[in-house]
């Protein structure tokens, strides 16, 4: 699925926040949390930085694409090597 660059922004702004929330949350020492709640944060904070991680990617492979696109559509030089 493609996102525009606005939406890929929001994405990444609420995603990042979200693991910053759970970082403290999992890392605060005064906090006390069970078993249970600190795997399910565990898991959900992996899952947004597998969000994160696939986003990065997508964007970066669009880029990609959109350069092949350009330096197709470009004629080519012919070069003379000696």
């Amino acid at each position: 699925m493609s996102y525009t660059p606005k939406q890929e922004r929001l994405i990444h702004e609420l995603a990042t926040e979200k693991i910053q929330d759970l970082q403290y949350l999992l890392h605060d020492k005064r906090g006390s949390l069970s078993d249970r709640q600190r795997e399910t944060s565990n898991r959900y904070l992996k899952d947004y930085q597998e969000l994160l991680y696939r986003n990065r990617l997508n964007r970066q492979v669009g880029m990609r694409s959109e350069e092949w696109k350009k330096k197709k559509k470009e004629p080519v030089q012919a070069q003379i090597v000696k």
